[in-house]
């Protein structure tokens, strides 16, 4: 055999080997990336009835609601219209909720309350909530959830949040404690502009 004929042969050879590699180097990504997503869709926990109930309140006018805050403050949800509302529920006994704490006290410090309102929900009692406030320094309303309709008084499993839009529309309903970046987004978001559902509670539903 030439010399030629041994250099083109190996040549080959290399060439084959290469492209064997580059073979099973994406099979070994792509495989890689589908254990991923695998991994990823069969740890989501499935919605349960009670949060498919809640979720089914998006798109639906948010029912109004009167209250009195801890430092005596009437509130009225209906004359929040022309700004962003996150109703987070919540519980001083609740990890989750207190791991996004700092999240929503962040957001407050951030943000101009002519644009958004936050208020903290929970059935602790008042005592509880106003002493835990002040250790924590929460720097929004907090309202004892007590006799309020649905879908507020159906929250079972907290944490929750309400992102009700400008026009007194429940945008989204998110569960589980939230990062910052999320509200952020939710915050500045455009208006609900798909069609307005009725209440699911509501008659001839």
């Amino acid at each position: 055999m030439s010399d030629e004929t041994k250099i083109s042969t190996s040549h080959s050879r290399s060439s084959e080997t290469q492209k064997l590699r580059w073979a099973v180097t994406f099979l070994a990504v792509a495989c890689s990336l589908l254990l991923v997503e695998a991994w990823y869709y069969f740890s989501l926990s499935p919605l349960d009835p009670g949060q498919k109930a809640l979720l089914a309140w998006t798109g639906a006018r948010a029912p109004d609601f009167a209250a009195t805050n801890l430092d005596g403050q009437p509130t009225r949800l209906a004359s929040l219209q022309g700004k962003r509302v996150l109703l987070n529920f919540w519980a001083t006994w609740c990890p989750p909720c207190l791991e996004e704490l700092p999240v929503f006290i962040k957001l407050r410090t951030e943000s101009s309350p002519t644009n958004l309102v936050i208020i903290g929900l929970s059935t602790d009692d008042a005592a509880t909530q106003k002493a835990f406030a002040q250790r924590n320094h929460i720097n929004y309303p907090l309202i004892l959830l007590q006799n309020l309709p649905s879908p507020y008084q159906d929250v079972a499993k907290i944490p929750v949040t309400f992102v009700i839009d400008r026009q007194g529309m429940i945008q989204h309903v998110l569960f589980g404690p939230q990062e910052l970046q999320t509200l952020e987004k939710y915050e500045s978001e455009p208006d609900f502009a798909g069609p307005v559902k009725s209440a699911p509670d509501a008659p001839g539903r």
